[in-house]
């Protein structure tokens, strides 16, 4: 992508130096958009699935101070990676070849998520971890297993984020303290066929019931009872939601906050008597085919991950809205579940 804005910026100023100034202009624009869309420039603005992080951290310093750190994919190892020389840690694999490895190179440590285990340099005795991986091709595919394929996905792009706080941190401090954990999260998903939110064992927690016209957004206990719903304060003449407008949250029979846009953070800020919550839209996890994701924050700390899509066809059920939410602090589950549902009606809108 590189090289394709240099190649367009070059093609923009030869057109411009001929007097094609309208087509130079266009392929100096196009050039721009790529750039653009490239992040800035920023190597880790731009990859959910990558980080590099410029550092003199080895990678036997760096092992003997995450080795027992609990996550996801289990603790780490040491084993080697093709495209890497000398040793590298991994975690994982887990049932879907999910891995995260961490390699060096040159001054930084590379941090990247890959399904491809046969990059993986291991020794006779770790080959037992290589074992009973599931093969999506010959899996029946629901909508909850598709919701456990994809909030595995999303937990390996969390974890990266997180194992680069881990790694600055070391950089900046060597005696810095390591969590003795790290994303370790509670398992949610939602199907609209069924409309039962339901936990990793697949027991019934909460009843959803959402719909974009007329615009529908509640939770309700096992035992029919309201526990809580997102209002638009306002629609149009055709009764569509005037999302400009803000949202009223309502919990137990009573006002619990206000959901406003927030175009600072591509997403909305829930002001409510538990807090204020952002929730961050962040890049398409095209490896887990889920586009509409959003980190909830309180005060600077991660606190679930909402994704899905409203509109997946699945060859059991027809077409459905199929979301997950990844929960790393359940006192607000309901409060997770609502703004869920709330999101993912919204963005029927722009389904056909």
């Amino acid at each position: 992508m590189k090289w394709v804005g240099i190649l367009a910026a070059v093609s923009g100023l030869l057109a411009i130096s001929v007097g094609r100034f309208i087509m130079g202009g266009i392929i100096l624009l196009l050039s721009f958009g790529i750039f653009w869309n490239r992040g800035g420039g920023k190597f880790n603005d731009r990859s959910v699935y990558e980080k590099v992080i410029k550092t003199d951290l080895t990678i036997a310093q760096l092992y003997s101070r995450i080795r027992d750190m609990d996550t996801p994919l289990g603790r780490a190892w040491i084993a080697g990676h093709k495209g890497f020389e000398g040793d590298s840690i991994v975690f994982g694999p887990n049932r879907f070849k999910d891995c995260i490895v961490i390699s060096h190179k040159k001054d930084y440590l590379d941090v990247k998520h890959i399904t491809l285990v046969d990059n993986i340099i291991r020794e006779p005795e770790d080959e037992y971890r290589f074992r009973d991986f599931i093969s999506v091709s010959e899996t029946e595919v629901t909508p909850e297993r598709y919701a456990e394929f994809a909030g595995l996905k999303m937990g390996c792009i969390m974890m990266i984020n997180h194992l680069q706080d881990v790694i600055e941190k070391l950089d900046r401090d060597r005696n810095a303290e390591i969590p003795a954990s790290v994303d370790e999260y509670n398992f949610y998903y939602h199907n609209s066929t069924e409309g039962h939110f339901r936990d990793e064992d697949g027991d019934d927690i909460l009843r959803v019931e959402n719909s974009y016209y007329p615009f529908t957004a509640k939770i309700f206990d096992e035992e029919g009872d309201e526990m809580a719903s997102v209002v638009p304060h306002s629609f149009n003449a055709k009764g569509v939601v005037n999302d400009g407008a803000g949202y009223e949250i309502f919990a137990d029979g009573g006002h619990f906050g206000e959901i406003t846009t927030n175009k600072a953070i591509n997403g909305y800020t829930a002001e409510t008597d538990a807090g204020t919550f952002d929730v961050r839209l962040f890049p398409a996890n095209l490896r887990a085919n889920v586009s509409f994701n959003y980190m909830v924050e309180k005060d600077g700390e991660l606190k679930a991950v909402i994704g899905g899509s409203p509109n997946i066809l699945f060859d059991t059920v027809g077409r459905c809205q199929s979301d997950l939410i990844l929960s790393y602090d359940d006192d607000y589950l309901v409060l997770y579940a609502a703004l869920e549902i709330f999101i993912m009606t919204l963005n029927k809108k722009f389904i056909k």
